[in-house]
């Protein structure tokens, strides 16, 4: 258990970076010079973050007093790189890209398009090796559970004076993830949030998930309305350009209407029974060009795909509502009529 009695003896800030003292390693972030130790209560939701998804308990600090009005409305984007935190840029105001720069670069993992999208979106890089926590509790490295990639931006809250944080978390992700089936956007399940929003809101922030109504179609959109280069989500990719060999680069190209040859990670995921993001292929293959054999015969309802889900609107803090509201209205993304095809889909390829 990680009590609220030695949380402050955990943490510490040394030769230029902050440090958790975890009891089999340290995990670190590099800090600027002026940085200081973030408030009990930051340090306890980082750790419930980090840490639960391990099934670790981690006591919280007491809830802190929100103030009335905020002095900013500043919004501490979890930014990959990819095309769908870069949509939450747009969507809501004052945001503030920042990328969790891997300290250790192991496989086809590859952050150089990364930095340059860090780079034109004018975000912040912060070098840590909190994804090598996972190994040690037998896990592949990563960013795992609810926020998972937010624990950067909540460290850093107190220093660019932050009160909400959001991630690019899409619909696939957010709802349609039926437990025991292998990828997202395979079944709708609804999950209660509710623990983690919370928590979030007993630090004094607010956690935000703007595009969780939104499936890949729409982030898609919205980032090649803003004209961002290096905006691809590839993590194979070198000199600004996606690998074009993964199955992520066969779904992201095709939604861009530039869709390219298939390869084995592509024959592996949609041959299985059930297809992983199958809602965004399927509207690749209906408007954008997209071909591949697995997917003729696949009858679904895609009326809903290019749509907002407005049951997520809860994932958006009340403050901003109205700004993001706008910015859907800007880019033409219209709330879904019906969501009985949502609420009732299954990326099982044996069913119509």
């Amino acid at each position: 258990m990680f009590d609220r009695d030695n949380r402050a003896k955990r943490w510490r800030i040394s030769e230029g970076k902050l440090i958790f003292s975890h009891p089999k390693m340290d995990v670190f972030w590099e800090v600027p010079s002026d940085f200081r130790v973030p408030k009990l209560a930051k340090l306890g939701l980082a750790e419930m973050v980090l840490l639960t998804p391990f099934k670790e308990h981690v006591v919280l600090e007491d809830p802190v007093d929100k103030p009335g009005s905020y002095s900013s409305m500043n919004v501490g984007v979890a930014f990959s790189g990819g095309v769908d935190s870069t949509a939450v840029l747009d969507l809501l105001p004052s945001t503030i890209p920042i990328y969790t720069q891997v300290a250790n670069v192991t496989g086809q993992h590859k952050i150089e398009n990364a930095l340059l999208s860090v780079e034109e979106v004018g975000g912040v890089s912060v070098i840590s090796n909190y994804d090598e926590l996972a190994p040690v509790y037998g896990k592949r490295k990563g960013f795992y559970g609810t926020a998972g990639f937010t624990v950067t931006c909540i460290l850093f809250s107190d220093y660019y004076d932050i009160h909400t944080i959001a991630d690019g978390n899409v619909l696939e992700m957010m709802y349609l993830f039926g437990s025991g089936i292998s990828g997202h956007g395979v079944l709708y399940q609804e999950i209660d949030r509710s623990n983690i929003m919370n928590a979030f809101r007993n630090a004094g922030l607010e956690y935000s998930v703007p595009c969780a109504g939104l499936t890949e179609v729409s982030t898609t959109k919205i980032a090649m309305n803003g004209d961002y280069k290096y905006s691809m989500g590839c993590m194979r990719g070198v000199d600004g350009a996606p690998c074009n060999n993964c199955l992520k680069c066969f779904r992201k190209r095709g939604l861009q209407g530039t869709p390219i040859e298939s390869n084995k990670e592509v024959e592996l995921k949609l041959n299985a029974r059930y297809i992983p993001m199958l809602p965004s292929l399927l509207w690749a293959k209906e408007y954008k060009g997209l071909e591949h054999p697995a997917l003729e015969n696949v009858t679904k309802d895609i009326s809903w795909v290019d749509k907002w889900y407005d049951e997520s609107l809860h994932y958006v803090p009340e403050y901003l509502h109205n700004y993001f509201l706008e910015q859907l209205k800007k880019h033409s993304i219209d709330p879904i009529d019906d969501v009985t095809p949502l609420v009732n889909w299954t990326a099982d390829s044996e069913t119509v």
